[in-house]
Parts: C-alpha cells; structure tokens; sequence
C-alpha cells in the first residue's frame, strides 16, 4: 500500500471521529501551550536578568583591585604590567574616595570616582543626560541622578553646564612615599548625568587627582580581546596578586540559576505532556480496538504488517502534528499579547518596557520536534498490537 493512501487512511479515520480527536488533539495543544508558556516565561526573565547588569561588549571587562593587601598596589607601574598580558587590548585607571558636593547651599556627602573618558566608555553607564568631558585635563564632572536628588535639583537638564563645589582628602598612602594626606578642592562643571538612582555619587577625571599628587589608584579595567579570554586574563592578573572581579561571573551564575529554573519548569510542562501522551494512547487503543475487523479484512485484502503499523503511526502523529502546532500558535500568541499589554502599561506608567516572555527562533523547532518524538512513541504500542492481529481472529471478532 502506497504511503500517500495510508496516510489519506488515517485522515479518513481521524475525521470518521471529529470530537474524539479534537479532544486529544487539544489536549496535546494544551500541554504544548503550557509548556512554550513556562519555557518562554524562563527565557524572558533570564534575558531581563542579564541585560539589566551588562550588555556584550561589558562582559569583556575585567576588574581589578588590590584587596586589602599591603603588598602590591595599582600603579602606572602595575598598568605596564596588565597591559603587557596576552589578550589585553586595553587597560584604565580607577580612583574612589569619599568627598563633600556642594551645589547652591546644598552640601551632600558622596563618593567620587576618578575616570578618564575611556574608563567611562568601557564602562559604559547608562546616562539620564548624555554628557563626556571634553578632555581628561578638564574641570568637569558627571553626577548621577540620585546625587542630584539630594541635591535637590528637580530637572538634569538644568544642572548642565553649571559649577559644583567638591571637596575630597586623599590619604596618605594614595600620595606615594614621604606624602602626608591632601586636601583638595575643586570647582567642576556638570557635563552629564548617570541614570542611577541607587546612590550618589560623582566622575571626575583622573587626571586632575594625578595632577595634584595621586600615586596608587584604587582598582583598575582591563579590556580583554574577546570575553572567552576573561577567564584566562582573570588568572594571569589574580597569579600578580590581584582580585578581580567580572560581569561574565555574574552572568554566568544568573544562567546557571535560570538553567535550574528551567528544568524546574519543564518538568511541571512535562505533567502535562505526560497527561496528553496517555490521551493519545487511550484514543489510540480504542481505535485499535473499534477497528480489529477492519484492520482483519485490510489484511485479508492483501495488506502487510509494515502497512498496518504505518497506518495507526500515521494517526499518532497527525493528531501530534496538530496538537502541537495548535500548541505553538496558542503559546506565542498568549506571550506576545501580554508582552504587548506589559509593555503598554510600563510606557503608561513611565516605565522601561520589558520583554517578559521571551521565543527564540529555534524553540518551536524543539517544541515540534519532541512533541512529534513523544507522540510517535506512544503511538509505538497500538500500532505494534495491530500489525499483529490475526486476520480470521479479527474477522471473528466482535
């Protein structure tokens, strides 16, 4: 028997009986909707998780500081060194330290970190108003959006271009040998603000710190050529008597997380399958069992065994075939509806709009693929107790 006829055969079959395979036909739609639900659900929260502390070109970044040791120290001497290691393409100083802004009666104390404009590039922060210093020997200052809180400053916009005062001590082991600590005071111009609403702080370029006698700095970033190297770069700088520390890492444990995250939701989905799987098998079976006189006279015509098994196959997987494609169009439709309504209600708000659910190209391929996989399966039995029956057996059959 032709395979095109079989197939026809199974259609025929399937159809004779519409509400029975439509039910297990849903039913597998279901579980496969539920299943693109909770899979789409996991990607989309762990996509939100990594994006929010790094985009790609920050996971090639790699930072370092001299912990608490009293031994080594960054230097322009230690920078030599890191930028000499295999697979380093650049390397910039960092310096914090605890300093006082002031801005029109207003006096906040704050952290102020010394960076050059690469440093900040590298870096990459997300600004409220873009602004760069217009070189790295300028009097100029970027503040983030919660120092202007405290400030008291309503609108970024008018902060921009105008002058604060900040006052910060640098210590004496910060100053080199034979140094006592240092008082220092400048006058800035704001040329840009950090969308951080975490903590105040303020950028100032390193080099006016070095200008008036900074010697140690208190970490530095070092560029790698790709992020594969971070690992490899990590143990190069740690091997100095360094601590480093990476974004990679922390992506890297955020997908370890959301890994077990995932099985934890496929094996709910799994119930599901499992449930759909035996709705099939019991459709099946009685088809099987409605059809032993029928599936005796096709034998008795000159049917084979391999066309028998082909047949109650064939049927498995159209209604695996139907189910989960109902399945997927269910599953993507809901996720892109409550992305869209997500979405709405974050720009409404004033909020960023965020993917919840997130369906890589591939995932229905994978979806189809095992649904296909588990309906042929549990369609295994029944077509192998077919192809067996004997057909003056099936003929005597009532």
């Amino acid at each position: 028997m032709k395979n095109r006829y079989i197939i026809l055969l199974a259609f025929k079959n399937l159809i004779s009986h519409k509400m029975r395979t439509i039910l297990t036909a849903g039913g597998v739609a279901i579980s496969v909707g539920f299943v693109v639900f909770l899979v789409t659900l996991g990607l989309g929260l762990q996509r939100i998780s990594t994006n929010q502390i790094a985009n790609l070109d920050a996971l090639r970044n790699l930072t370092v500081t001299s912990g608490k040791s009293k031994i080594v120290s960054i230097n322009d001497e230690t920078l030599g060194k890191f930028s000499t290691l295999s697979n380093v393409v650049d390397v910039q100083s960092s310096f914090s330290n605890p300093a006082s802004i002031s801005y029109n009666g207003s006096n906040i104390d704050s952290v102020v970190y010394g960076k050059s404009a690469e440093y900040i590039k590298l870096e990459a922060p997300k600004f409220e108003v873009n602004g760069k210093y217009t070189s790295n020997n300028a009097d100029e200052v970027i503040l983030s959006s919660e120092l202007l809180n405290q400030l008291g400053v309503k609108s970024a916009n008018s902060l921009i271009g105008k002058q604060v005062d900040l006052v910060t001590t640098i210590k004496r082991a910060d100053l080199g040998a034979n140094s006592e600590s240092k008082k220092l005071s400048y006058q800035l111009k704001v040329v840009g603000v950090i969308d951080d609403k975490n903590a105040p702080y303020a950028y100032m370029p390193a080099n006016l710190l070095t200008r008036d006698g900074l010697k140690n700095y208190s970490g530095a970033l070092v560029r790698v050529n790709d992020k594969s190297d971070v690992d490899k770069v990590k143990t190069e700088v740690e091997n100095l008597g360094f601590k480093t520390a990476s974004v990679k890492e922390t992506v890297d444990q955020i997908n370890q997380f959301f890994s077990v995250f995932q099985i934890i939701l496929l094996s709910f989905g799994a119930i599901s399958i499992i449930v759909a799987c035996l709705g099939v098998f019991n459709t099946l079976t009685i088809s099987l069992l409605e059809k032993t006189r029928e599936v005796g006279f096709m034998k008795a015509m000159g049917a084979t065994k391999p066309d028998i098994y082909k047949l109650f196959i064939s049927e498995s997987l159209i209604i695996g075939v139907l189910g989960s494609g109902a399945g997927l169009i269910f599953g993507f439709t809901v996720g892109n509806v409550l992305n869209l309504s997500i979405s709405g209600l974050a720009k409404a708000t004033g909020n960023v709009a965020v993917e919840l659910f997130y369906a890589p190209i591939y995932l229905a391929a994978i979806i189809v693929a095992i649904a296909l996989l588990i309906s042929l399966l549990t369609g295994l039995y029944p077509s192998f107790r077919a192809a067996k029956i004997n057909p003056l057996d099936a003929l005597r059959y009532e």
